[in-house]
């Protein structure tokens, strides 16, 4: 058993070990806090009466991004983000005259309080956004006028989808650890949202509200004795007036408050279908030239997704570029080809071009399953297409060239374009011209086999 001096000497490497610990954990806490989030538009309503709660130093204001697929699933769809930057400006707000009045319950002698809204101050205010990736990027600390930080987002960025429409959620913090509040009372800030480029432009709807207010609710007292008075609560809204307990609230820029930005897509599937003709049917992946367009002059780079079955070969569309892909697909019978994430408003032009040796087709062209005109009949043989040519004129070895057109910025559905091509000519003629080569092949075969015996023969006579 140890003496009093050991046990002494334990007592405080422990006592050393756990002051150690604590600060350890509040400097993680301090580190690695992300902020309050508004619950219903607010944070720090008395839970009874005259029981204020001192709350962290910085707020998440939210920004939602409503994307729209009709094959997304909340859980597993993603598509790729045009190119937009969001930038958050937020500036001391115009309060002359407004006051905030709270509940009658809100205190222990059943009257409300009524103070007046004071300017926020935006000296040593850090806002802070988020890069492409989605990492946090802090803003540089604000001066007398403003701050502000920006949401990036560029064609590596995804964004999960739905049909009925996914909300995706960012927080913009304003961390007020380094504002220095000189007296308790309500502080309001104006929070502006604006973007590198008009909505419409990078086949997106906007939102209809484009500013928040929000309201820093600062104490009489200094609990960690820092020298900066306490925050206790926050309130966002939409408007810039006198607040009462009817006032509505937001939790930033969402649709529950017309602060939410829209974006639609969708997907196509390419296919092929031949009929009475199974040597087609197994062995031809037939040669689609497939052209992608920007009727709606969208000004942003995007990116789809392209994948094909086994047997089809795509077109590779370009990454981070134009709405503009085109190329020579090779599509086979029952090896479909998608393309997803489409931005609505970007139309897809397609024709095939007929490359089985000696056989004629008839060509029927079937978009979202309804045939799109009359059956192109007769589709001779061919040559394949060296490059995706625009079609001006249909060709005697090509089908009608059609457009699945979309609606700018709106839900649709997901759009199917398929070619089903009938043997026309099953006659001997037919059979002959396609497997002449390989007739002639062996018939010179022969005929060289014929006169190589001969030869030896003569020889050994002689």
């Amino acid at each position: 058993m140890g003496s009093a001096g050991t046990d002494c000497c334990y007592r405080t490497k422990i006592g050393a070990l756990v002051l150690a610990l604590v600060m350890v954990l509040a400097m993680s806490s301090t580190a690695f806090a992300t902020g309050e989030d508004l619950t219903g538009g607010e944070v720090g309503g008395f839970t009874s009466p005259d029981s204020p709660v001192v709350k962290e130093r910085s707020i998440n204001i939210v920004k939602d991004i409503v994307v729209y697929n009709p094959n997304g699933d909340d859980s597993t769809t993603t598509v790729h983000s045009p190119v937009i930057t969001y930038t958050y400006t937020v500036s001391p707000a115009s309060v002359s005259s407004l006051t905030v009045t709270d509940d009658t319950s809100d205190h222990s002698t059943g009257l409300a309080v009524q103070v007046p809204v004071n300017a926020g101050l935006t000296t040593g205010l850090v806002v802070t956004g988020a890069n492409a990736a989605g990492t946090a990027v802090a803003g540089s600390a604000g001066d007398a006028s403003s701050a502000s930080a920006t949401l990036v987002f560029d064609n590596t960025s995804t964004w999960v989808t739905d049909d009925a429409g996914h909300t995706n959620s960012f927080d913009i913090n304003l961390s007020f650890a380094g504002v220095s509040f000189t007296q308790p009372g309500v502080y309001r800030y104006q929070i502006v949202e604006t973007t590198s480029s008009d909505l419409d432009d990078v086949a997106m709807v906007a939102g209809s509200s484009k500013t928040r207010y929000l309201d820093v609710y600062v104490a009489g007292n200094d609990s960690d004795s820092d020298g900066k008075l306490d925050i206790y609560g926050y309130v966002c809204m939409e408007t810039n007036a006198s607040v009462t307990t009817g006032t509505t609230k937001t939790n930033g820029f969402v649709a529950g408050s017309n602060g939410a930005d829209s974006y639609y897509t969708y997907d196509l599937v390419v296919s092929k279908d031949v009929v009475n003709d199974t040597y087609g049917e197994a062995a031809i992946a037939f040669p689609y030239t497939i052209i992608f367009s920007n009727p709606e002059n969208y000004t942003s780079t995007f990116t789809i997704g392209e994948s094909a079955a086994s047997g089809s070969t795509g077109i590779s569309p370009a990454a981070a570029s134009a709405p503009t892909w085109s190329g020579v697909a090779r599509v086979k019978d029952g090896a479909n080809i998608t393309y997803t994430g489409i931005p609505a408003g970007v139309d897809v032009t397609i024709y095939e071009t007929n490359i089985a040796t000696g056989v004629t087709y008839s060509a029927q062209t079937n978009i979202n399953g309804s045939s799109a005109g009359t059956a192109d009949n007769p589709v001779v043989s061919g040559s394949l297409p060296a490059t995706a040519v625009a079609q001006t004129s249909k060709g005697a070895a090509e089908s009608t060239a059609y457009t699945v057109d979309t609606t700018a910025m709106t839900t649709t559905t997901e759009q199917t374009f398929e070619i089903v091509n009938t043997l026309q000519l099953i006659s001997p003629t037919g059979v002959v011209l396609r497997i002449a080569p390989y007739a002639l092949m062996l018939g010179a075969g022969i005929v060289l086999l014929l006169i190589t015996r001969r030869r030896k023969e003569d020889a050994a006579e002689a």
